[in-house]
């Protein structure tokens, strides 16, 4: 399922396609067609994220919640170019493009200053992109949940929104925190190092496309003939591949069902 930085980055791809200028717009979907009508004519007034949802906001006042899921993509064509052979479930037209939703399934219709009414939203913990929440929030945050490993704790989007699985690994290898500790056993110091690994990753995840390790080590394993996703990680996905911290092999184990991957020196406590 794709993560905060990657929503918020299609959702700004998105909002500069379509935002404050004339457009069309198809809604393919029948859980969402009803409101054809009374979007015909209307111009976007902006697209933003929300944790792993995005929300289309319509000049009056209408706002579409749409939640990718693990199949659903937006992606902005060139007009006239051919969309993909996927189920199209609304298609946004413009003079350069055609902006495309896929494969998503969960939409809802909402009103503009409304949107933490919606179950999702309300839900959600604070936001670790949010240029209005600081490492001292996020740590603050992650103390009011004591009982909760950490690694299960930074999956939770009602304990911080936009984290996912990659997110999750390289914070706490960079934190240098074993990700199997309770956070009532995480003293204030290292409760701020998760913090601050939390917002620096991922804002580099965001400038970088999706590269979260430093950039020489991932142009040096590219050169060496990594692809994109095998370099681009700090421990996530790379089990028995050399730390680049220390040279020791990444491990894998599985926990909450979901892989967790670390640093057995880097992270020992």
């Amino acid at each position: 399922m794709p993560e905060g930085p990657e929503i918020f980055l299609a959702a700004r791809r998105v909002h500069e396609a379509v935002a404050e200028q004339p457009s069309t717009v198809k809604l393919l979907c029948p859980t969402i067609a009803a409101k054809a009508r009374s979007l015909r004519g209307v111009p976007i007034k902006r697209v933003h994220a929300r944790s792993k949802a995005m929300l289309t906001e319509f000049a009056n006042g209408i706002v579409l919640y749409s939640h990718n899921q693990l199949y659903g993509e937006w992606m902005v064509h060139a007009a006239g170019e051919p969309l993909l052979k996927k189920q199209v479930r609304l298609i946004i037209t413009t003079a350069q493009h055609q902006t495309a939703l896929y494969s998503a399934t969960d939409f809802a219709w909402l009103r503009a200053g409304k949107e933490e009414e919606h179950p999702y939203i309300a839900k959600l913990g604070p936001e670790v992109l949010s240029s209005e929440v600081s490492p001292i929030q996020i740590a603050h945050r992650l103390a009011q949940f004591p009982r909760r490993f950490i690694a299960d704790a930074l999956l939770d989007q009602h304990v911080l929104a936009g984290l996912g699985n990659y997110l999750r690994a390289d914070i706490l290898l960079v934190a240098k925190i074993n990700p199997l500790r309770k956070i009532s056993s995480l003293s204030p110091q290292e409760l701020m190092r998760i913090a601050r690994a939390c917002k620096l990753l991922t804002q580099r995840s965001i400038q970088r496309q999706g590269v979260v390790c430093p950039w020489a080590q991932y142009t040096a394993a590219r050169k060496s003939g990594a692809d994109y996703e095998a370099a681009r990680f700090y421990a996530f996905d790379r089990e028995g591949a050399p730390c680049w911290e220390c040279s020791t092999p990444i491990a894998r184990i599985t926990h909450s069902g979901r892989g967790l991957f670390f640093c057995p020196a880097c992270q020992a406590s």
